[in-house]
């Protein structure tokens, strides 16, 4: 899966180049080809992987646009579909493409309304118009990614129920206050608008209803499947220190107590912080809740790998960071491993313990030696039973595999205590 960070067209879109450029007098052409905006980098590399096969599913993680402009929201649905060709009718139609709203794609005018979801329809509308799915608002939505045989069951999450939501005003200010805060704004000043904007509060939450929906999701969801949940915003506080009232998740305990306790490994995908941190979370004796970031889209992407055990299990999962170097090339990063067979894990007949015997033994080796020492553990599918056991050992931290995104051939496996 393909996880994608907050957009925030049209903002994104004047993103200066990578270049130093001194002379504004140079050819426009030629500067376009040396160098091309970030958004459309990151949005050409996008494009071809999904016309490579190599993606079942885009995820997006809100803020499609800057300071809930509804004109910037439908250019954003549009570029989106577009540039990846995503939607009915399109080239790339089949590949699913998951969006949760944003606090950045609020309206706050309808914000102001008592319908809490009127806030929601010029989304939902924006989307439909090019052909893509609809974001979740009231109910949470879960859609089933991947083949038959390694599923993943996204859940995708509304956490801008507050998001816009009006400071309150004491009774004995509300009469004078009120319609001198509607005057000004209706006056049309853009530095009023953005104080406006500012004091409308950003409170991000999950409604009650949304959280119980996906406590017993969890409950009644096969084993076999891998649970991703998708939100915008982060569960855990940002690492640099925010000041600004009401803008992290305000119930993100009951969120983050209840996917710990649902006894079994989820990731949880959300952007909102425009930085990339990888955090494993668990309770004592439980499986772990992994929370992965996206950074912002003009900066790059994340790529979610879930491989699945023969039997069908989720086994461990790889997230493959694609981000700009200081060349200014998007490149892919070192890529990051998790165990997600929790519980479940299994012995593999034995054949587990003496493969790691036997890379302890020889602290270094190529994949053909590990099948002639270790291919004899095993009377069936000796090279899929051993590929799960470097997984295995790999989620472990237990072994080092060099070379891993070649084919099998070429690893070299280190093993370490």
């Amino acid at each position: 899966m393909l996880q994608i960070g907050d957009l925030h067209l049209p903002s994104a879109a004047r993103t200066e180049r990578s270049v130093d450029q001194k002379d504004r007098t140079f050819s426009v052409e030629l500067r376009n080809v040396i160098s091309r905006q970030p958004i459309k980098t990151v949005f050409k590399r996008i494009y071809r992987m999904c016309e490579a096969e190599e993606i079942d599913g885009i995820l997006l993680m809100g803020d499609m646009t800057d300071f809930g402009k509804l004109d910037g929201y439908r250019a954003g649905a549009a570029y989106v579909a577009n540039a990846l060709q995503l939607g009915k009718g399109r080239r790339n139609a089949l590949t699913f493409c998951g969006i949760v709203p944003g606090n950045h794609d609020i309206d706050r005018n309808l914000a102001k309304k008592p319908s809490m979801t009127a806030k929601f329809g010029p989304l939902n509308a924006a989307l439909s118009a090019v052909g893509l799915e609809q974001i979740p608002v009231e109910q949470s939505l879960i859609r089933h990614v991947g083949p038959s045989d390694a599923t993943c069951a996204v859940v995708l999450m509304n956490s801008c129920w507050g998001c816009g939501a009006v400071e309150y005003i004491p009774a004995e200010f509300r009469d004078s206050v009120g319609p001198a805060i509607e005057a000004a704004i209706a006056a049309g000043d853009p530095k009023v608008l953005s104080a406006y904007y500012d004091r409308q509060f950003d409170t991000p939450a999950f409604s009650d209803n949304s959280i119980a929906h996906l406590v017993e999701t969890a409950g009644k969801m096969p084993r076999e499947e891998q649970l991703v949940v998708v939100a915008h915003h982060n569960l855990l506080p940002q690492r640099m220190t925010r000041l600004a009232p009401y803008t992290e998740l305000v119930n993100s305990g009951a969120v983050r107590a209840s996917l710990m306790e649902a006894g079994r490994p989820i990731l949880y995908l959300h952007g909102h912080i425009h930085t990339d941190p990888v955090e494993v979370l668990s309770v004592p004796g439980g499986d772990a809740l992994v929370c992965i970031s996206a950074p912002a889209a003009e900066d790059g992407f994340n790529i979610i790998e879930v491989v699945f055990t023969r039997s069908g299990n989720p086994l461990v999962g790889h997230i493959l960071p694609w981000t700009f170097d200081r060349s200014g090339v998007l490149r892919q990063g070192e890529r990051l491993t998790v165990p997600l067979i929790g519980k479940r894990r299994r012995s593999l007949d034995g054949g587990l313990a003496k493969v790691y015997s036997y890379l302890l033994g020889a602290r270094q080796c190529y994949w053909s030696d590990l099948v002639q020492e270790c291919g004899k553990h095993f009377q069936t599918d000796t090279d899929e039973k051993l590929q799960e056991c470097v997984e295995l050992l790999m989620a472990d931290h237990s072994i080092v595999v060099e070379n891993y995104d070649a084919k099998r051939e070429s690893w070299i496996l280190e093993a370490k205590i």
